[in-house]
Order: C-alpha cells, then sequence, then structure tokens
C-alpha cells in the first residue's frame, strides 16, 4: 500500500510541477490579451471563440490543475509587483 502511494503521490507531483510553466504562460497571455484590447475580463471571455472557450475551460478547470494555476497566479502578481516597485 505505501509503495503505491508513494507512486501516485510521486506522479501527481510531477504532473503538478509540471503545469505550473504552462499555466503561468496562459496566465500572462490572458493579461497580455487583456491590456491589448482594452477589455474587461468578463467583455474579453465574452468575445473568445467556442475554440477559446474550451481550452480556457480544460486549462483552467481542470480540478488536477487548480494547485498549478493557483501558484502560477501567485508567481505572476509578485512579477508585476517587483516590476511596479522598479519603476
Amino acid at each position: 500500500m505505501s509503495s503505491e502511494l508513494l507512486f501516485f503521490g510521486g506522479i501527481a507531483l510531477f504532473y503538478f510541477l509540471v503545469m505550473i510553466p504552462i499555466q503561468y504562460l496562459y496566465l500572462q497571455g490572458l493579461n497580455e490579451k487583456k491590456k491589448r484590447t482594452g477589455l474587461s475580463q468578463q467583455e474579453l471571455y465574452k468575445q473568445m471563440s467556442f475554440g477559446e472557450e474550451q481550452l480556457h475551460f480544460h486549462v483552467q478547470g481542470n480540478p488536477f490543475n487548480i494547485p498549478s494555476a493557483f501558484v502560477a497566479y501567485m508567481i505572476l502578481k509578485v512579477k508585476g509587483r517587483k516590476k511596479a516597485s522598479q519603476c
């Protein structure tokens, strides 16, 4: 039982670590698109095509991605604060 738990825990940890940069790049792209278009977040999501909506749902809506999305969001916010304090 212990080796099975260790095996599946290792897979979950690997998935979590691999998804952090993917989530970070996705969130960074959404922020850049929001700044470039000047739309609010709600308007931006309303203008998404069906394919973009499905991509967003699968990247952000998967319960296994919630921890990595949260970590990526926190990294994005910390980097944003550092850039703002340097200006």
